[in-house]
């Protein structure tokens, strides 16, 4: 379990949300920390998703090539903040590349680790896939706000 993380604090995530604090603890027995120095990717676009992240100190972001083939910065991860959620909620490959924006540490949960929550107590792990879900959710309220203003800005350009 990683250490000198206060198991408050992270009950104060909206990941943590509502769970139990021996549930918490379990989660994090597996867990470990994880640092970036600037630049450094925590994982690329494509690859496998196993594990979603938790930000503990300094910031991420996740990037995506566009058809030009510049790369564009879609949002940010501040302390408290998960990123890689959607691999374990759609099981599908990473959708972008998460680099840190500053030297950055996190924590790393793996899906083995959510898996031993399911099967010690389902509703404590439904209630986190929930509050990962909700997460998502406002980030794409947050991403489809955002998309507007881009539209707005085009029509009124040309």
């Amino acid at each position: 379990m990683p250490e000198n993380i206060p198991i408050h604090r992270l009950k104060d995530m909206p990941v943590f949300g509502g769970l139990r604090e021996d549930i918490v603890k379990q989660i994090l027995e597996g867990s470990h920390y994880v640092e970036r120095k600037v630049g450094e990717p925590f994982f690329l676009e494509g690859e496998r998703g196993d594990s979603s992240f938790i930000v503990e100190t300094g910031s991420a972001a996740l990037f995506k090539l566009g058809e030009s083939g510049q790369s564009h910065q879609i949002r940010s991860f501040l302390p408290g903040e998960c990123f890689g959620a959607m691999a374990l909620l759609g099981v599908y490959p990473r959708s972008g590349v998460v680099k840190a924006l500053e030297t950055c540490r996190v924590v790393e949960i793996k899906a083995d680790q959510l898996f031993s929550v399911y099967q010690t107590d389902p509703e404590q792990y439904l209630l986190m896939f929930m509050n990962m879900a909700r997460d998502l959710s406002r980030r794409l309220r947050d991403t489809d706000d955002q998309l507007v203003v881009n539209l707005d800005e085009q029509t009124h350009s040309n």
